[in-house]
């Protein structure tokens, strides 16, 4: 019995080299494979940061009826990525204090080449002598959505 399991072993042995030298082949193949695909896979893109002027609002009550305005509004957004490049062509869109275009219309507009978007002539509205703010929502495809930056409205 002793000599059918030297016999054994010495197979085992002379075949373990053979086994260990596909596993290998395999296991670097397979390494090569996953490494390909990981290198393929960009980074996601984010709206890095968004830069408003002017960054507060004062308005007034100035015929006293509770309702304190502030027209002729020139509001500069820049927007960049991730990288601090500035971003072209993401949605810019402000809300809050009744915040609306001379027509009347909400305040929406396009990041040019130089990541800005001008709003001109606008007018904020806020009933009630308290704090309120505006926010600044910006979007972009692969970029996502941005609403954390908010302007101060303050009664003055």
């Amino acid at each position: 019995m002793y000599s059918r399991l030297a016999r054994d072993r010495s197979g085992g042995i002379e075949g373990l080299p053979l086994q260990l030298l596909i596993m290998v082949v395999v296991a670097g193949l397979g390494l090569t494979i996953i490494m390909g695909w990981m290198n393929s896979i960009a980074a996601p893109h984010s709206i890095g940061e968004v830069l408003v002027s002017p960054s507060e609002i004062l308005v007034y009550d100035d015929d006293g009826d509770g309702i304190y305005t502030k027209t002729g509004i020139i509001m500069t957004v820049t927007v960049t990525d991730e990288t601090g490049d500035r971003l072209e062509g993401a949605t810019v869109l402000l809300e809050g204090a009744n915040v609306r275009t001379a027509g009347g219309g909400p305040v929406r507009g396009t990041t040019d080449s130089q990541g800005q978007v001008l709003f001109t002539d606008l007018t904020v509205e806020h009933f009630g002598a308290r704090l309120t703010t505006m926010t600044v929502t910006v979007a972009k495809g692969d970029y996502g959505i941005d609403s954390s930056y908010e302007i101060p409205v303050i009664p003055g």
